[in-house]
């Protein structure tokens, strides 16, 4: 069952598609390290910062990531969302979901 999960969630993702999506998350780092936690997001900042740099780590040190829940960090009303909104960056939210949404299209 583990191989299972890790087949369909735990994706290993080629040098390119790690070097885009460590770019878009980085992005978004840059972004959070200003915010503060949103009454409407299910996370805290915290918990997402910390999400996104165990997915930066991962990509660097074995290309594989649990792309689950970056996918669900990123849709449209869930934690980025809903954090971009209380701290001011929304349209800059909607550039990156964009930019992580073609990097998933083209790569998973």
């Amino acid at each position: 069952m583990n191989y299972l999960w890790n087949l369909i969630f735990k994706r290993k993702l080629g040098n390119k598609a790690a070097s885009e999506l460590i770019s878009v998350l980085e992005e978004t780092l840059k972004f959070l390290e200003a915010s503060e936690d949103s009454i409407w997001s299910d996370m805290e900042v915290k918990q997402t910062v910390d999400l996104i740099n165990n997915a930066i780590q991962a990509l660097k040190t074995t290309r594989r990531v649990r792309i689950s829940k970056l996918y669900y960090i990123f849709l449209p009303t869930a934690p980025l969302q809903e954090i971009s909104i209380e701290n001011g960056w929304a349209e800059e939210f909607l550039e990156l979901a964009g930019k992580f949404d073609i990097c998933m299209a083209r790569y998973c």
